[in-house]
């Protein structure tokens, strides 16, 4: 399973199932992390928290769950439903005040059960699709400082979202810089990542059009076919390619994490900003 950095830089969490008891379960888990990695581009960030969710989940399972080693998703027996209920009613607990993580955790498996329950040759137990619709029953969380991270916690997450605006700055400057290089696709070549640069960023062809211009996969030449997540499925790959090229012009929503951390303001801030409010009579 591979996610992608900032400035497109590739991670691959891996996870075994034969590390726990339930590992029928842990294999299905994975195999739709798998699988939706491969239809969408996600971030290290997000294919980690997957990863984090079915550990956590799983081993919850071993832990607390009877005949574990039968847990499956398509079977009513053990309840899993039950399991996932009392999982994500102990998760807050792990966690500070407010965290968002509990929520987030729940919420992958969430779209991991529901991918499950969407196709037609993977049973789902009753009580499981129950589940993935209705709500996960924890709350959001907050999105200002908390106290759950130290002052040096904090100051590494800003270093942290501060290198990843300079890479993905990094990335579309070279993004343009190759496009000023390509040439109109319909006369010098569907194949060259330049020239498709170019048909994006002077709005010469549409994305679509140029999907149905680009090669099929197994005329894909390697210029393009590098540019794909490892493990691309066939029916996504003229996706998987746009997406890297929408991605080297402009800023992906994947992006979009290290500005938020940028943008919070400081505990400081807030006490300076709240004490001026009063200064003028103002309700903080």
């Amino acid at each position: 399973m591979t996610g992608l950095t900032a400035d497109g830089r590739q991670q691959s969490p891996s996870l075994n199932p034969a590390d726990f008891t339930c590992s029928h379960l842990a294999g299905e888990l994975a195999d739709e992390w798998v699988e939706k990695a491969a239809s969408a581009t996600l971030s290290a960030t997000a294919a980690a928290l997957y990863r984090q969710a079915i550990t956590l989940f799983c081993g919850h399972v071993d832990a607390h769950v009877p005949h574990a080693v039968k847990a499956s998703l398509g079977e009513p027996e053990p309840d899993l439903a039950y399991a996932l209920t009392d999982w994500t009613r102990l998760l807050p607990a792990a966690y500070g005040a407010g965290s968002r993580v509990p929520a987030a955790l729940a919420g992958k498996l969430r779209i991991l059960i529901t991918r499950r329950a969407e196709h037609p040759d993977r049973p789902v137990a009753a009580g499981l699709r129950h589940w993935a619709s209705g709500h996960v029953g924890l709350r959001g969380g907050q999105t200002q400082e908390l106290d759950e991270f130290t002052r040096a916690d904090k100051k590494e997450l800003v270093k942290t979202a501060w290198s990843d605006h300079l890479a993905i700055t990094a990335r579309i400057r070279r993004g343009w810089e190759l496009a000023a290089t390509g040439k109109d696709p319909a006369e010098d070549g569907w194949d060259r990542p330049a020239n498709l640069l170019w048909a994006i960023a002077n709005e010469a062809w549409t994305c679509k059009e140029i999907a149905e211009h680009l090669p099929g996969w197994h005329e894909m030449p390697p210029s393009l076919r590098e540019v794909m997540p490892p493990g691309t499925l066939p029916q996504f790959g003229k996706r998987m390619v746009l997406r890297h090229l929408v991605r080297q012009l402009f800023p992906h929503n994947l992006d979009l994490h290290s500005y938020r951390i940028l943008r919070l303001p400081t505990r400081a801030e807030v006490v300076e900003a709240t004490a001026g409010a009063r200064a003028y009579g103002a309700s903080p």
